[in-house]
């Protein structure tokens, strides 16, 4: 038996979504960047170009974050991670038996809290992406499903299996 879960961040925006909202912002500020420029306030061109520049490297960079995901999958003796991005696929695996789930709290008041897998001297960081809300529901499902170090429960399915 094998429980997987997969996460991926919150990028409702798609690629013709992206390209629709930059074409229209784009238009629509030019008329009024155009209107000043009629005037004699030339300088206002150079800012509006700036100013979209930025806007289009928010949205790639937004989109960029689509490609994110992670998989956790437990088994019986093992816990697998694979975290996929633009810079390919990486695999990380633990002995379920020997590894530990642990939420730690952020290093500053309005800090960020981060989620680890633990074994043998080793942490990955899962869900790095989530809200502290989910992060924390995700940590209680991963400690009942890794269990303590040196405990293993049974996974859904197991009992009178």
């Amino acid at each position: 038996m094998e429980q997987r879960i997969t996460l991926a961040p919150n990028c409702s925006l798609t690629r013709s979504g992206a390209r629709l909202f930059f074409g229209a912002t784009c238009l629509f500020s030019l008329t009024f960047a155009l209107f000043f420029v009629l005037q004699g306030f030339w300088p206002v061109l150079l800012f509006w170009a700036l100013e979209m520049l930025g806007l289009g490297v928010a949205l790639h960079a937004s989109l960029r974050r689509r490609d994110y995901t992670q998989v956790v999958v437990i088994t019986d003796s093992r816990i697998s991670l694979v975290t996929r991005s633009q810079r390919g696929a990486q695999k990380q695996e633990f002995a379920r038996h020997w590894a530990k789930v642990r939420l730690r709290s952020p290093p500053r008041r309005l800090g960020v809290s981060r989620l680890t897998i633990e074994c043998s001297g080793r942490a990955v960081e899962v869900g790095s992406f989530l809200t502290e809300e989910d992060r924390c529901l995700l940590a209680k499902r991963l400690d009942g499903l890794v269990g303590g170090m040196n405990e293993s429960p049974p996974l859904v399915g197991e009992i009178g299996d």
